[in-house]
């Protein structure tokens, strides 16, 4: 019985203490460098010290450029596969480098009504592009990251029409009219999402 009490006790302690430093803990560290905890996270900041440089793009499979060094070559775009890690946005599903609303975005948009396999990628592949079978392009629709309208669901009703609208190279209420956004949110937000998170390159 006391063997039996003290094992629960530990096992009690070891699930407190774990709780506690997932709360509280600081980032990975040392006297070379600070690893931001949101790395993960396209978008933010680049982490950097005297000995090394890691790009906030690293998540982001649809960026080509490296980082290197004499020690070391990082390649972006590999934490997608990590399980537990919070997808991130991608809008060239494609992977070819452009973000096209007859390639890219209508499979986005049938993937958000639901649709798989090739009733997502027929008649929306570009030839000699990474990615063009759904098992390759499946991966990388991150639906939950597209919740462009702030009404955390995405829809291909109000998100896929916006991506859509500004994928067709629309611009301010071109692209907002006729649908409700969360309160306070506008063209310029969604803008800067897409741009900054998104890996897009869209106009004011």
């Amino acid at each position: 019985m006391k063997l039996f009490f003290s094992a629960r006790l530990i096992s009690a302690l070891a699930v407190a203490a774990l709780a506690c430093l997932h709360a509280t803990a600081a980032p990975p560290s040392s006297t070379n460098f600070v690893m931001s905890s949101s790395v993960i996270n396209n978008g933010v900041g680049d982490m950097a010290s005297l000995n090394f440089k890691i790009s906030s793009s690293v998540g982001d499979t649809t960026f080509t450029a490296r980082q290197t060094s004499t020690g070391f070559v990082l390649s972006p775009g590999f934490w997608h596969s990590v399980i537990g890690v919070t997808q991130g946005c991608v809008i060239d599903i494609d992977g070819n480098q452009t973000i096209s609303a007859t390639t890219d975005g209508l499979m986005l948009l049938r993937a958000m009504l639901g649709l798989t396999d090739t009733a997502v990628t027929q008649g929306a592949t570009v030839p000699g592009a990474p990615r063009t079978t759904w098992a390759q392009i499946a991966p990388y629709v991150h639906l939950a990251a597209l919740n462009l309208d702030g009404s955390g669901n995405t829809s291909a009703a109000t998100d896929g029409v916006l991506l859509l609208r500004a994928m067709f190279g629309l611009t301010g209420t071109a692209v907002t009219n006729g649908i409700t956004l969360a309160p306070g949110r506008t063209w310029t937000d969604i803008r800067t999402y897409l741009n900054t998170q998104c890996g897009g390159n869209f106009l004011p």
